[in-house]
């Protein structure tokens, strides 16, 4: 993201948020009644986590945000934000039915993971890659579901401030 001083100065740079300070300042530019563009040619380099474990928790940061968000901007939350949350529902539900009533229940995952493999696979020509592709499917989704549902408890049902709901940094 790239802005002038003036817009800078303009809406105060960025707040003082644990996660999605670069959505909040791009909602806060706009808002402002500046106008943005995608330069195609520009890249930016972002960090990420290197393996699963830091990569679910980046993802569950994300769902936070995203609670968090909407708490600082109204009507900013959409309904495909809440996409990760149902996937989490679904599958813990799945997983209690199959657990209790049949196997049958896992069949969706099982095919939705068969195409996530098989369409990694091909694209990539790679069967590791396939696997770790299909891995990180289902981490984005669980850990960002899980992030977006357990900010939304503690931030809309507890009613809890953003700072003292999630005291704990990820990173250290």
């Amino acid at each position: 993201m790239g802005y002038s001083r003036k817009v800078f100065e303009t809406t105060g740079g960025f707040e003082r948020m644990r996660f999605g300070e670069d959505i909040d300042m791009s909602i806060r530019i706009l808002e402002a009644g500046y106008k943005t563009r995608l330069f195609r040619d520009a890249y930016v380099y972002h960090k990420r986590r290197s393996n699963f474990r830091q990569f679910f928790k980046q993802v569950h940061n994300s769902g936070i945000a995203r609670i968090n968000l909407n708490k600082r901007h109204p009507g900013t939350l959409k309904p495909v934000h809440a996409l990760p949350a149902i996937f989490v529902i679904g599958t813990l539900t799945a997983l209690v039915l199959a657990l209790c009533l049949s196997i049958w229940f896992l069949l969706p995952h099982l095919l939705l993971t068969l195409m996530l493999f098989i369409d990694a696979s091909l694209k990539s020509r790679s069967f590791r890659i396939g696997l770790l592709a299909t891995a990180a499917s289902y981490v984005q989704l669980m850990g960002y579901g899980s992030g977006f549902m357990r900010a939304f408890w503690k931030r809309h049902l507890l009613g809890q401030d953003e700072f003292s709901a999630f005291e704990r940094n990820f990173y250290n």
